[in-house]
């Protein structure tokens, strides 16, 4: 039966925190987005599935781009999150991306998305969106959970759900066998498509995109044992908790 678009994001939920610290996924987009970005004087970028702008506000604290004439603005679905990002400087909007990207074709230097396409039941079609909306040669950062993550890699071979995917809307304990016990107090965030690293890069070049360079993040949640065994094998970008990629918008896409 269909359903409309669910707010997995709003106040009303737990765990769900508008007033955050930059994560480490976000620190690495930055870390790849500055060398285009300070290529420039001036530009305009837009953060896909912005939240409460926090991305945006890191990005601009950057002396070299805030003393530029770096336009940033932002969309998301969940008006408790805009409500709580309404005191920062940026343009920040209500949209579907269901419904594709309020902007118009060719008018974008970079666009952003950071843990977006995991919630997007038509990733081909959003990417095509980021496609249309990027001026030639602009660059496209996206980031999402990694399915084949080294703990996940041993959670399927116990018989364990693997982190980040979600089977349930309502309980994060279905199929997570011994690890119910740790997983009884979240609630599921709307996940439904999951990537790995060669998925992704396959996905964005389908949808006419080159893709630049590839890195991982590590994954805040874990326990620290397991946060101390990630920083060893992160270099393996097979491995992380999180993808980062950042692309770039080939001259021509076949659809």
């Amino acid at each position: 039966m269909p359903r409309e678009t669910i707010d997995y994001y709003s106040a009303g939920l737990p765990g769900v925190d508008h007033d955050r610290s930059l994560q480490a996924r976000e620190a690495q987009a930055i870390d790849l987005l500055l060398p285009a970005l300070r290529a420039r004087d001036d530009g305009s970028l837009l953060d896909v599935g912005c939240g409460s702008g926090v991305f945006l506000e890191a990005l601009d604290g950057h002396a070299e781009l805030s003393s530029r004439g770096w336009a940033l603005s932002g969309v998301d679905f969940s008006p408790d999150a805009l409500a709580a990002g309404a005191h920062l400087p940026y343009d920040l909007s209500r949209c579907n991306l269901d419904e594709g990207i309020p902007r118009h074709s060719g008018t974008l230097d970079v666009v952003t998305m950071g843990e977006v396409i995991e919630h997007i039941l038509d990733p081909d079609g959003l990417l095509a969106e980021c496609w249309r909306v990027l001026k030639p040669g602009g660059h496209l950062l996206v980031t999402t959970p990694n399915v084949q993550a080294w703990y996940n890699r041993l959670f399927f071979l116990a018989g364990i759900q693997p982190v980040f995917v979600e089977t349930s809307t309502r309980s994060t304990t279905i199929g997570a066998g011994a690890l119910k016990r740790l997983k009884k107090s979240e609630t599921p965030v709307g996940h439904v498509r999951l990537f790995n690293r060669t998925a992704l890069r396959d996905i964005l070049e389908s949808q006419g995109f080159n893709v630049l360079r590839v890195v991982s993040a590590p994954f805040a949640a874990l326990p620290g044992p397991m946060q101390a065994i990630e920083t060893r094998l992160i270099r393996r970008t097979t491995l992380g908790s999180i993808l980062v990629v950042l692309a770039r918008k080939a001259a021509v896409r076949h659809p």
